[in-house]
C-alpha cells in the first residue's frame, strides 16, 4: 500500500497500486477518464472506475506557477495559520491530517508542522480518495482508524464548491454509523477543514471568501507521484497508478513548502455573503475552475477580474486555459449574483 514514491514528506498514502504508468503516453489514453464519466446515467462507482487525465505542461507553466508561489505565499501563510488556530482552539489533543485527494494534501502538509507546534507532538498525514455520488473509500479509513486508534480525526481538503465533499462526509458517515462501526468522531461527526470556505460547508476554514490557492494548479505526475484513486464494482480499497519519478518537480513542493517562511499579512477580507448556487452545467469559484482546466474539459471561462488584473493575481489559471484552448472572458460582472470570482461553464 505504501510503495509508491511520495514527494511529500511523512504523508502516507492509503491506496492500492495498480502499476505504473506514463499518463502523457498517447497509448494510456483509454485509462483515464474524459467527458462521458460524467454523462447523467453514468452513476456510483462507474463514474470514477478511471482516475482523470493530466494535461502535458511546459517550462513556462513551471515559470508562472512558481511566481505564483512566491506572490500568493504572505496571503496563504495567514489563511494557514489561522486555520491552524481554528482547528489547535477545538481539539484537546493531535488529530490525525486525512487529506482528501488531491487537493487536501498541501494544506495539510502546511498545517502539520503548525499543528505540531502547538499540540508539542507530532501530527500524522494521512491521505485518501472520496467521490461524489459514491462515499469514501471505506476500507482505506477502516485502516487509519486501525492505524491511530486513539486520535481523532480531521478530513482536510483545499477549499470548498459545490459542498460535494462535506455532503459526502456526512452520507459516508451515517453509512458507516449504520453498519455498527465505532463512532471515530467523538460524538461531533465528521470534522472538515479547508482553507477557503466559499460555500460555508467545512467544520474549519480560514477565510469564507472566495481566494485563488496555487496548489489548485497542482499536477498528480509532478507533485504527487501518482494518478486520482478510482474505484472498483467490488468495494475493495480504491486504486491509483504510479507515476515515473522523473515526471515530479521537488521545486514546486520546495516553494510551496516555503511559505511558512514567508512574511505574513492581515487576513483577507471574508468577502461572501451566501450560499448561492449556480445552474446545472456550470462549475464556479477559482480554485474549482483552475482544477476544471487541469482535469476537465471546459467550454469557456468566465473571470470577475479585469484582464490586467488577472494577469497579474490568476496568471496560472490564464495559462492553462491557454495551453488547453479555452477561451477567458473578462470583466463578468454578473458572477457576483451567484457570489463567485470565476465560472467555468461545462460541455
Amino acid at each position: 500500500m505504501h510503495s509508491i514514491h511520495i514527494p511529500w514528506p511523512n504523508l502516507r498514502l492509503y491506496a492500492r497500486n495498480c502499476g505504473e504508468v506514463d499518463p502523457y503516453d498517447s497509448q494510456n489514453a483509454a485509462i483515464f477518464r474524459g467527458e462521458e464519466a460524467f454523462a447523467p446515467d453514468v452513476v456510483g462507482w462507474q463514474r470514477w472506475s478511471k482516475p482523470s487525465p493530466e494535461p502535458r505542461l511546459d517550462a513556462g507553466f513551471q515559470a508562472v506557477l512558481l511566481d505564483s508561489i512566491g506572490a500568493n505565499a504572505p496571503q496563504i501563510n495567514a489563511l494557514v495559520r489561522e486555520l491552524a488556530r481554528r482547528i489547535g482552539d477545538s481539539f484537546d489533543k493531535a488529530p490525525v491530517l486525512v487529506a482528501v485527494l488531491r487537493a487536501g494534501v498541501p494544506i495539510c502538509a502546511l498545517l502539520a508542522p503548525l499543528l505540531k507546534k502547538h499540540f508539542g507532538e507530532d501530527v500524522p498525514m494521512c491521505a485518501f480518495s472520496l467521490f461524489y455520488g459514491l462515499g469514501w473509500d471505506e476500507v482505506a479509513l477502516e485502516q487509519i482508524v486501525a492505524d491511530f486508534p486513539d486520535r481523532p480525526l480531521l478530513f482536510v481538503d483545499g477549499w470548498t464548491s459545490g459542498g460535494g465533499v462535506a455532503t459526502q462526509l456526512n452520507q459516508s458517515f451515517q453509512q458507516w454509523r449504520s453498519k455498527g462501526k465505532r463512532d471515530f468522531t467523538e460524538g461531533r461527526g465528521p470534522q472538515f477543514a479547508v482553507l477557503c470556505d466559499p460555500r460555508g460547508k467545512a467544520t474549519f476554514s480560514a477565510v469564507r471568501g472566495d481566494h485563488f490557492v496555487p496548489s489548485a494548479a497542482f499536477t498528480a505526475p509532478e507533485t504527487l507521484g501518482f494518478s486520482r484513486g478510482f474505484a472498483f464494482e467490488s468495494g475493495e480499497l480504491f486504486g491509483v497508478y504510479a507515476f515515473p519519478t522523473r515526471f515530479q518537480k521537488p521545486e514546486w513542493i520546495a516553494a510551496w513548502m516555503e511559505i511558512l517562511n514567508a512574511p505574513s499579512m492581515p487576513l483577507p477580507c471574508d468577502n461572501s455573503t451566501g450560499n448561492q448556487m449556480a445552474p446545472a452545467g456550470l462549475r464556479v469559484d477559482l480554485n474549482e475552475v483552475t482544477r476544471a482546466l487541469i482535469n476537465r474539459d471546459p467550454l469557456e471561462i468566465w473571470l470577475r477580474a479585469d484582464e490586467v488584473s488577472a494577469q497579474q493575481s490568476l496568471a496560472p489559471l490564464l495559462y492553462l486555459a491557454q495551453l488547453r484552448g479555452v477561451p477567458v472572458r473578462f470583466s463578468r460582472h454578473e458572477l457576483d449574483e451567484w457570489n463567485t470570482a470565476a465560472l467555468a461553464r461545462m460541455k
